[in-house]
């Protein structure tokens, strides 16, 4: 129960945070998006049960990421929201090539924080790699069929499109870390995905709701 309690407020804090955010501006919104994408890849290792399913603690940074640059680019156009997938798969880039820098320090003996920098820092190449193209993979497909069905939709509320987007990326997402990164790893494959993905779905239509319900509070 207190998972459950978590997850919902976690989706009506990133809710909230998005229209925050997007209110201060574009450079604020892009400097967000990047710092969900950094949290959902240094949070993916914390494995937590709810609602009877095993889940990881990232994925709903990874759906408020693809929420803020949804909203980035129905403000500011297209150009912007690409600026800000560039910039943020970057920002991983840099974090991965720093984070192996950081674990060649050799700790002295007063430290004890090596072991844990370790494990967290330490993911297998193959994780890493797959991360990194997923993250680039998904957030492209999602920056265009965004702009498509804004297009072919243009009097439907932009959260219920910015919904449906996540709901095809995460998809997409779960799909292809697991083949690139946990294929031939894991057993059940087939199974990961799906409860991954719905996992993904619950995140989705709680977040939803609370971006309208922010929304409102910040457009006073």
């Amino acid at each position: 129960m207190l998972n459950l309690l978590l997850f919902l407020g976690s989706c009506a804090l990133i809710a909230g945070f998005a229209w925050f955010f997007w209110r201060l501006g574009q450079s604020a919104l892009t400097a967000w998006i990047a710092i969900l994408s950094l949290l959902a890849n240094l949070f993916v290792l914390k494995q937590i049960g709810l609602i009877g399913f095993n889940a990881t603690a990232s994925d709903i940074f990874a759906i408020g990421s693809l929420l803020g640059l949804n909203l980035l680019q129905e403000k500011y156009g297209r150009a912007a929201a690409q600026q800000a997938i560039w910039g943020s798969f970057s920002c991983l880039v840099f974090f991965a090539v720093m984070s192996q820098i950081h674990l060649f320090y050799e700790p002295s003996i007063y430290d004890t924080a090596q072991d844990a920098y370790a494990f967290l820092l330490t993911p297998a190449p193959r994780i890493m790699i797959s991360s990194l193209i997923t993250f680039l993979v998904v957030d492209q497909f999602d920056s265009r069929l965004y702009s498509v069905l804004r297009q072919k939709f243009p009097n439907i509320s932009m959260i219920l499109i910015s919904g449906v987007t996540m709901c095809f990326s995460q998809l997409l997402d779960t799909v292809l870390f697991s083949m690139l990164g946990l294929y031939g790893v894991v057993q059940a494959i087939m199974e990961i995905i799906v409860v991954s993905y719905s996992i993904k779905l619950i995140a989705i239509a709680n977040t939803v709701p609370w971006t309208f319900v922010t929304k409102k509070l910040f457009s006073r």
